[in-house]
């Protein structure tokens, strides 16, 4: 576009918003763009939804301001012709539609309307979802939608509306249509997600169909009920039900007194998987929605790198908490070409499916970090379980450039690693894992007391994956000795695939001079208690997420953790990156312990991630006389 005959945006004051509306369409659309105040009456007005990258490439069509040409993205044009279609182009309707709205080329200009966004979507009469032209079967899927919501509406339980549903799982037609509707570009974008959230109200268009939040948002939870549909597995299931959640939640934090916490590493990670063209955004797109967007300071002019950075010193110096260094385990940084660079600064650049509590330092009890649980949840009675492995110690901190020098202790080092399916198994090779002993810093004790401090390791100590409650022990243990006894007597069938691939992984494993498969075999051969052991075997559906097999599937399985022993015995589940010689460490001021990695051979430490220890959970690690202090540099 001729520069010359380009619109110029009037500079705005920070309080200052823009808002259109059509004014004329004749060979060309004209419209009126004006500056309002938000802290004045506003006019009634309409947000759009749309996704700015439908099909990467910039449209060549233009807005008329008087005699200025705006261009607009492909979108937003396909968006008028909706409009247009439905006869309400020209009803006076005044928008507010981002890329039009804001002098895109100003970037402080952005960075202050980034800092108005809840205001602006809580403030508009409703929101349109503009999620593209009809496509072939986009009416198949919005009438799909409606019965599902229909059957949603008649109040069944989850045990009666399973039949129901039956009636449509050979509508594979239906179905192949609904997971095309949640993999449109629209529901893959990160900034969609408070545009769904925030608004009052919402409405859905595709083409010339529309469908309301509420409706939608039905629908996915007796979608979630059709485990035989194939339609849970996909990304478009995650993209539409993470979103339900997230209203849910924000619904309830708007209209009742509940503290919920909806914090900005707990959402940057439930929605990691969401896409960004600029990774920034991956912050800032979700500021709106959290309970600590104070931390975050918007500024375009800084790189993706100095973002994260500065937000996760600013959580540390607000929370006096290290907790978000745990992300680690996960968002690893690839900030450099390796592991050292700001290794304790979480890259939520890296996409990925994640749980809805993906680190004990997202455990519900603390909620400076806290979970996307689902509200039911929030309901619990009793005095909650709460990891605190540095007791009630501030962190103890100091920031230079790139590196975070802190204080705690030293616990032990790793000596051997069970096995993975994308990691070796790793040998113990101390001399305390090496000789049958009594004498050792641990103590052997009774095999069974071994194998109890396994189980409790393989759960985190955990009743269900909110981190709510602690495990309850013997219904763990029977069920923990159950399945290695089906698996000693060689019973295949009756042993899910999750369970016989980590015991066979670890059999081998020495724990102070005996191998895990011994241990349970003396168990089973000598303790009165499991001798003749019988039954049927323990309930080993995944989805029930307070059973012992449902824990070891989010912990072994979906947290990819690996069972660790140290050279002085101690047992514990840690990152599957984690390496023998790597060191466990609790530093002051982080609710867990952390494992910690010499690099290359200096003085200053790599962050691997966050690690269960049994017997350091609770502060064994921060006692003081008992633990010795020192100072580490995380690079």
């Amino acid at each position: 576009m001729d520069e010359n005959t380009r619109y110029t945006y009037k500079p705005l004051r920070d309080d200052q918003i823009r808002l259109i509306r059509f004014l004329a369409d004749e060979s060309t659309t004209a419209i009126d763009l004006s500056i309002f105040s938000i802290n004045q009456s506003l006019p009634a007005y309409q947000s759009l939804s749309y996704s700015w990258m439908t099909d990467g490439l910039a449209s060549d069509h233009a807005l008329m301001i008087g005699d200025r040409k705006l261009p607009i993205l492909g979108s937003v044009y396909s968006f008028t012709q909706a409009l247009r279609s439905k006869g309400i182009l020209l009803d006076g309707t005044w928008w507010w539609i981002d890329s039009i709205c804001i002098d895109q080329r100003n970037l402080e200009e952005r960075n202050q309307q980034v800092r108005l966004m809840q205001e602006i979507y809580r403030r508009a009469r409703r929101a349109i979802v503009w999620l593209g032209e009809k496509s072939h079967d986009s009416n198949e899927a919005i009438k799909f939608i409606r019965l599902l919501n229909k059957v949603n509406l008649q109040g069944h339980s989850d045990a009666g509306i399973r039949p129901i549903l039956e009636q449509y799982r050979n509508h594979y037609a239906y179905w192949t249509a609904l997971k095309s509707f949640f993999l449109r570009k629209w529901w893959t974008r990160i900034w969609t997600i408070q545009e769904f959230v925030i608004p009052e109200r919402v409405s859905m268009w595709c083409g010339t169909q529309s469908i309301s939040r509420t409706v939608i948002c039905r629908a996915l939870w007796t979608a979630d009920k059709c485990p035989w549909s194939g339609f849970k597995e996909t990304l478009g299931f995650s993209y539409g039900f993470n979103r339900r959640r997230l209203w849910m939640l924000y619904k309830i934090s708007k209209k009742s007194n509940k503290d919920i916490t909806m914090s900005l590493p707990a959402l940057a990670a439930y929605f990691s998987q969401c896409d960004a063209t600029d990774d920034r955004d991956r912050l800032y797109g979700l500021r709106a929605l959290s309970t600590d967007g104070f931390l975050l300071e918007v500024s375009y002019a800084r790189s993706v790198e100095e973002v994260y950075l500065h937000y996760t010193q600013a959580f540390i110096d607000h929370h006096k908490s290290l907790d978000i260094i745990c992300f680690a385990s996960v968002y690893s940084s690839s900030f450099s070409n390796g592991y050292s660079s700001m290794s304790w600064v979480p890259d939520w650049r890296l996409e990925m499916h994640s749980l809805v509590t993906p680190l004990m330092a997202s455990q519900g009890s603390r909620t400076h970090i806290g979970n996307m649980r689902p509200p039911l949840s929030l309901e619990y009675s009793g005095v909650p379980a709460v990891y605190s492995a540095s007791r009630d110690r501030e962190a103890e901190y100091s920031f230079h450039e790139r590196t975070l020098t802190t204080k705690g202790t030293l616990i032990d080092t790793i000596d051997g690693l069970a096995g993975s399916r994308k990691f070796p198994f790793i040998q113990s090779s101390h001399q305390n894992n090496l000789r049958s002993s009594t004498e050792n810093s641990v103590g052997f004790s009774r095999p069974i007391e071994v194998l109890r401090r396994i189980c409790k390791t393989l759960v985190l100590d955990r009743k269900n994956r909110y981190l709510q409650y602690a495990m309850p022990d013997e219904d763990f243990f029977y069920d923990f000795i159950r399945l290695c006894s089906l698996r000693m007597e060689d019973s295949p069938d009756l042993i899910a695939q999750e369970f016989q691939e980590w015991f066979d992984w670890t059999r081998p494993l020495l724990i102070c001079g005996h191998t895990f498969e011994s241990i349970v075999r003396d168990t089973l051969n000598n303790d009165p208690e499991f001798i003749s052991m019988a039954g049927p075997p323990p309930n080993q559906a995944e989805f029930i997420h307070d059973s012992f097999f449902g824990r070891l599937v989010d912990t072994i399985g979906r947290m990819s953790s690996r069972l660790m022993v140290s050279c002085d015995g101690h047992v514990g589940l840690v990152p599957q990156r984690a390496m023998k010689g790597d060191f466990l460490c609790v530093l002051f001021g982080c609710s867990v312990p952390v494992v910690l990695r010499r690099f290359d051979d200096t003085d200053s430490f790599v962050v691997i991630g966050e690690c269960f220890v049994d017997g350091y959970m609770e502060g064994a690690g921060a006692e003081p006389g008992l633990a010795s202090e020192r100072t580490f540099l995380l690079t």
